[in-house]
């Protein structure tokens, strides 16, 4: 990892800067050996806890000893990567490994996949031996790709996005956002990989039969639940017990309402922010649904899988969840005809700018890789034609590229490929994070969400939501991660 410096100064000096980097490195680690991230539903990068392995932490090697000289361009190159094995499985990793090794004869591609991949490579990134390029994401229980982050452990990986070849592929807004640039300072340290659009599923079937438009504003979407009263059913139903869920549908509006640089006020805990009239606005769209029997009776109290199974059995005509929705609920039962349909959630007003709340998997090269002009080279590929090809074909998932919604029609429902393809459509993605706040056991995101059932209840109003919001800020501003 270290060239050999020849000085006894220089090389004392080297010393020492490797030794800072490593104990932050180990402290971050070792302080998120046991640290949970937030989840939405089910989407593909979530996991289950990892079980403790009772494992110490590796001592570190004595620099001579850590990792070898970085191959010459004349000699065989080892590039080590490290891929969580989640719902999108290992196959494409196998697969794009072979096909750069066929574009890169002096490359070796090391895949290491696991399910529990965060845990397995703790012990590298203790001891200096860090892979040279990583799948893994920030939601992943492990913490891992989190301690990183806060420790600004992630190599610079601006330079891929401003190649031309990359820059003009990838979709707009997926690029230049908190998830990929976290620390505001205009450089891109995580790279997106799969990602997931959030919306309203539907039976399209009900509709066709029963002659409705899908809504595209809130006015059109309550006008439909008045219809829908009238033939027995509710107008929507959510994961009651996950009510993380309803950011399909919380999210885009405050976004819509305010604008995107309004609500990053919230999202960084600023004075006053939650109590802007778009955000109340948005708000007092959700605490409709408590009026007129909106919301499916028994919802609140319902898990994520109870309360789309009684939407697949027709007790509501909408559901908001993301494209994992429908190869997670494949084999239960469901009303008779029943075809999947899927619509971005409504706006105030059909000419506002059209947002959808938008996750995605990240991939980064760590600033302690020996290979990280090879690992960048890497990454592009990920962007190329030829793997988003085998991405949509061996894990039926795509990165953010312009047309990559065609390689994977095919291979996927149309319910499915019309979540990708909202943004051919006028809408924009919403990425967005609460800024990260240590210190405190007060999790903004939880909070927020926590109010939806007192609100869809009826026993909260907007105002009051808005205003319990700004009372979090207050706690947590003073807790936040610089």
């Amino acid at each position: 990892m270290f060239n050999i410096i020849k000085t006894r100064k220089d090389t004392i000096e080297s010393l020492e800067g490797e030794l800072i980097v490593k104990r932050k490195l180990i402290a971050a680690l070792m302080t998120t050996a046991l640290m949970g991230s937030v989840f939405t539903g089910c989407a593909q990068g979530d996991v289950e806890p990892a079980p403790e392995t009772g494992e110490q932490p590796v001592a570190e090697k004595p620099a001579d000893e850590q990792k070898e000289e970085p191959a010459t361009s004349e000699e065989k190159q080892t590039l080590d990567v490290a891929v969580f094995e989640g719902g999108y499985g290992r196959a494409y990793w196998d697969a794009v490994a072979e096909a750069f090794e066929k574009q890169n004869p002096n490359v070796d591609v090391v895949i290491n996949a696991n399910p529990e991949i965060g845990e397995i490579i703790r012990p590298d990134l203790l001891s200096g031996n860090a892979p040279d390029f990583i799948y893994l994401p920030t939601t992943n229980k492990s913490g891992v790709t989190n301690a990183l982050i806060k420790d600004k452990l992630l190599a610079d990986i601006s330079d891929v996005f401003e190649d031309p070849a990359i820059k003009d592929k990838i979709l707009p807004g997926f690029i230049d956002n908190v998830a990929t640039s976290p620390y505001g300072d205009g450089k891109v340290y995580l790279a997106p990989l799969y990602y997931s659009t959030t919306g309203l599923f539907y039976n399209k079937t009900v509709f066709e039969q029963n002659g409705w438009e899908v809504p595209v504003t809130w006015d059109d979407f309550y006008a439909l639940g008045d219809k829908a009263k009238e033939k027995g059913r509710a107008l929507i139903t959510y994961q009651g017990l996950a009510p993380g869920y309803m950011e399909a549908m919380l999210i885009p509006a405050m976004v819509a309402s305010v604008g995107p640089e309004n609500f990053e006020k919230a999202l960084n805990y600023e004075d006053g922010a939650w109590e802007q009239e778009g955000i109340v606005k948005a708000m007092e769209q959700v605490a409709k649904m408590s009026t007129n029997n909106y919301l499916m009776e028994g919802t609140v109290a319902l898990s994520h899988t109870q309360a789309q199974q009684q939407w697949l059995k027709g007790d509501a005509l909408f559901i908001p969840c993301g494209s994992w929705l429908e190869g997670e609920m494949a084999e239960s039962p469901r009303e008779d005809g029943f075809e999947w349909g899927f619509t971005a959630p409504p706006v105030m007003n059909a000419e506002d700018t059209k947002y959808v709340f938008t996750t995605f998997e990240e991939m980064f090269i760590p600033a302690d890789s020996d290979q990280i002009d090879l690992a960048k080279e890497f990454l592009k590929f990920q962007y190329s034609d030829e793997a988003v090809a085998l991405n949509a074909e061996k894990a039926k998932g795509i990165p953010p590229v312009k047309g990559a919604a065609e390689q994977l029609k095919q291979y996927v429902s149309g319910a499915t490929y019309e979540t990708y393809k909202l943004f051919d459509q006028g809408y924009e993605p919403t990425i967005v994070r609460f800024a990260s706040v240590q210190g405190t056991e007060l999790d903004p995101r939880t909070e927020l969400f926590n109010q939806v059932a007192p609100v869809v209840s009826g026993e909260m109003s907007a105002a009051e939501w808005a205003a319990y919001m700004e009372n979090i800020s207050d706690s947590v501003r003073d807790y936040v991660v610089k």
